[in-house]
């Protein structure tokens, strides 16, 4: 049986180490050092609640990722990188929302022009990409106040959700 033991002593270690770089950052912040056992419980107990997010996350019955960005060409390409990483992962992803797109014009300024071509050229790189292209875009239009708090949520919404 030295295999099982070499197994339980490796284990065994792992959690010393594991134990002792928990104290080690307790110690930075001003908390206590709690006994190695201890440590060692709470960093079980956080990876049983990560293994239960991760399950969450990938229920297609209770859970969809929504990525919301803005038009701009870096802002795409992170939503890109974020889809694929998130799709790696199993994570239901459906739904793409861009949000602070300016509204028609019939007189724009040159520094309104050139911002809206700006957004068509980012909308134009969601239907040539392959993540994103697959996804229901929701286009939501700049609107002239901040969007915080419940009642603004509900006005953006109502918008977004028609």
């Amino acid at each position: 049986m030295p295999f099982v033991y070499v197994i339980h002593c490796a284990c065994v270690q792992l959690r010393e180490k594991i134990a002792s770089a928990t104290s080690a950052i307790k110690s930075v912040f001003g908390q206590e050092q709690a006994p190695q056992q201890d440590a060692s419980s709470k960093l079980e107990r956080l990876r049983e609640r990560m293994v239960k997010v991760r399950e969450l996350f990938r229920d297609t019955d209770s859970t969809e990722f929504v990525i919301v960005t803005i038009p701009t060409v870096m802002a795409i390409s992170e939503s890109t990188r974020l889809c694929a990483s998130l799709k790696k992962e199993a994570v239901p992803v459906k739904r793409l929302i861009v949000n602070q797109i300016l509204p028609p014009s019939a007189s724009d300024c040159k520094f309104c022009a050139m911002k809206r071509k700006d957004q068509m050229r980012a909308l134009d790189m969601i239907s040539d990409d392959p993540e994103l292209a697959s996804l229901t875009l929701i286009q939501a239009p700049l609107v002239d106040v901040e969007i915080r708090g419940v009642p603004a949520l509900r006005f953006l919404g109502d918008i977004v959700w028609k």
